[in-house]
């Protein structure tokens, strides 16, 4: 009976579409293979098979579809199809075909054998828990270099097994994107690995957030991003993120126009920062935190043009810093350091040496310098645009900047240094008078001025 009702069901949808530019196949748990109840693919231009959890290929394992008779596919969708591990061999040669989404089949290992069918523009993977490869490529396969991929829009998601785009890396997979998105991809170690980045890509999001004109990864096991990216004329940010395997850069370099944000946050093992640096002159935000202790800045200097920095268990970068002159930093605004490893830190700015900060700051945050003591007053001087002074988990600490480097400030707040606290939570304070013109004072997120009882 349920044979005749699907059988009846794919007669209605020829019916319906009788041009037979469609066919529609869903819920027939028990079908293993199509052509073994008689359905055919040839003249369909849409093809869409949902929730076949027996369906294990749309062939039959004796005989293989011919291109010629499948060639006016443009569209092919599979849905929650278990079962399903390959794709038809003959993929790569339908040439009409440029749109295709597989999501919810756990048995596919790849999508495809050496190569893609040569005007696919988008693709949607998701949930393919098995998926190694979007490209499984075979030895001595030379048709390969000459195939040109036109995949332009390419989204993966929630593939625990995804390794590489490609089995072996093949210089011309995927070199025409625009749009890539990987999302919940753990083992993915390698994007193009021996390739370049592709110039033509003009979005890269791993986390499924619109990030136009930016590499955005996170959470993933990529060793290194690949060379070209100096090459990415829109490329305007990168953000990195908790990716442990991450080492370092290739040495090709960064766009030097319309680049303006790097950051990198708790990747572990990320030891060196691009070489290029210093002559970005496009560069406005720096951000380099919880990486490798090891982690130095190039010899050729910081971005002139900055106007955020942000730095955290990065002494060397520190020690650069320091000696380098931060007050050369003339366009700077926004200033965080966080002190791990700075144990020999005991004033900020550094009094040995004279440090200066740049006049243009608006806002300064410290956090974890477990030896800082004193506020070096004379590194204050000048900064008539200060508004925000944010301290935190400085145990030592115990004096703040002098009053009168402190009168423009509409901001403080104190957090986990209790010795500091102590002096400025109340008009008895050896600080209060620093701090009593400040608008708004909170120490360990409490407002001391005005009092949250005023």
């Amino acid at each position: 009976m349920q044979l005749f009702l699907h059988l009846v069901l794919y007669w209605l949808i020829l019916t319906r579409f009788g041009n037979l530019e469609h066919f529609a196949i869903d819920g027939w748990e028990e079908l293993a293979s199509l052509s073994r109840y008689g359905f055919s693919l040839v003249g369909h231009r849409f093809i869409s098979v949902w929730r076949c959890a027996q369906l294990q290929s749309l062939e039959a394992e004796e005989a293989e579809l011919q291109p010629d008779k499948i060639s006016r596919v443009e569209s092919l969708e599979i849905i929650s199809c278990d079962r399903l591990n390959r794709l038809p061999k003959v993929l790569h040669e339908l040439t009409f075909l440029t749109v295709m989404e597989i999501d919810n089949c756990l048995s596919l290992v790849s999508f495809a054998e050496n190569n893609l069918p040569p005007n696919f523009k988008k693709l949607r993977i998701r949930n393919s828990e098995n998926l190694e490869y979007l490209v499984d490529e075979k030895e001595d396969n030379k048709s390969m270099s000459s195939t040109l991929c036109l995949l332009e829009d390419l989204k993966i998601s929630e593939c625990p097994s995804l390794m590489s785009l490609s089995s072996k890396r093949h210089k011309n997979i995927c070199n025409q994107l625009q749009l890539l998105e990987i999302d919940q991809c753990s083992k993915l170690s390698c994007l193009f690995s021996n390739t370049k980045f592709p110039i033509t890509l003009k979005q890269f999001d791993n986390w499924g957030i619109a990030c136009l004109e930016s590499i955005n990864i996170g959470d993933s096991g990529i060793k290194s991003l690949p060379r070209g990216l100096d090459k990415l004329i829109h490329l305007q940010e990168i953000r990195l993120n908790s990716c442990s395997n991450l080492v370092s850069f290739e040495e090709s370099g960064l766009p030097s126009t319309s680049f303006r944000a790097f950051v990198v946050d708790g990747c572990q093992n990320f030891g060196a920062l691009p070489k290029c640096m210093a002559s970005i002159t496009s560069l406005r935000q720096l951000s380099v935190r919880d990486c490798s202790a090891d982690i130095s800045f190039p010899s050729e200097g910081f971005p002139a043009n900055l106007t955020s920095l942000a730095i955290s268990n990065a002494p060397k970068i520190y020690r650069s810093l320091v000696e380098w002159g931060l007050n050369r930093l003339t366009s700077l605004q926004k200033l965080t350091i966080g002190g791990g490893g700075c144990s020999n830190v005991v004033s900020f700015p550094e009094e040995g040496i004279g440090m200066m900060l740049p006049p243009s700051l608006t806002r300064i945050s410290l956090f974890q310098f477990e030896n800082l003591e004193f506020m070096f007053s004379e590194g204050f001087q000048d900064l008539a645009s200060l508004k925000v002074l944010d301290i935190d988990n400085c145990p030592k600490l115990t004096s703040l900047p002098k009053k009168v480097v402190l009168h423009s400030l509409g901001y403080l707040s104190l957090s986990s240094c209790p010795l500091l606290q102590e002096e400025c939570s109340s008009d008895k304070g050896r600080e209060w008078s620093k701090i009593s013109h400040i608008p708004l004072v909170e120490i360990d997120n409490k407002a001391v001025i005005p009092r949250e009882s005023d």
